[in-house]
């Protein structure tokens, strides 16, 4: 009689735990759910040694400089130490790193307390695909690294090839509204004006 009565419980324990998994993907999903914790970035090191190749600008300025802008910004953040990947193979491909960053900014929310996404799937840009985050349909990264370097490449092929350099342009495509647009343009400019 006990054990069935052991088994029962933990049968309806393993039912409820399943169910609230299966309801958090469907709020991930639907975007409603921000799960907030703390995480430690990777080491800018480790960064630095990943894309160790000639150096190039954007616009005039070199990629130390607009790095150091991204940095100073993304201080206090989670994204700290990332700047040097963003701007190095942002510059690379020939994308905007200040639009970059701003679309990490917005999609992670790291300015402020980065969202379960980011935390928990390193995914930095709300990218959907293969493997999904927890079963969702967000994908799920190894690294923080691959999703900034899976980012540039989605927006150099998808949208700078096709004239869309501003989020102005690219929201609608992006599956973003106007709002999104404007507060990427923001940072954007704020990280710009860096000195």
């Amino acid at each position: 009689m006990r054990k069935v009565l052991v088994l029962t419980v933990l049968l309806l324990f393993n039912i409820v735990f399943l169910y609230g998994i299966n309801y958090a993907n469907n709020l991930i999903n639907d975007k409603e759910l921000m799960i907030y914790f703390k995480d430690k970035p990777q080491k800018e090191e480790e960064i630095i040694e990943e894309h160790v190749e000639e150096l190039t600008d954007y616009e005039g300025e070199d990629i130390d400089t607009i790095s150091d802008k991204i940095e100073k910004f993304f201080d206090k953040t989670d994204l700290k130490g990332y700047g040097l990947l963003i701007a190095d193979a942002s510059v690379k491909k020939g994308v905007n790193p200040y639009l970059i960053s701003g679309i990490i900014l917005e999609s992670t929310s790291c300015k402020n307390e980065c969202n379960f996404l980011f935390k928990n799937c390193k995914n930095v840009s709300g990218l959907k695909g293969d493997p999904g985050c927890f079963g969702g349909s967000y994908k799920m990264y190894n690294t923080v690294n691959d999703s900034i370097i899976d980012l540039i490449n989605k927006i150099k092929k998808d949208y700078d090839e096709k004239g869309m350099q501003d989020p102005n342009k690219m929201f609608k495509s992006f599956g973003k509204n106007s709002t999104w647009a404007f507060k990427v343009s923001g940072y954007i400019e704020k990280i710009k004006r860096i000195k």
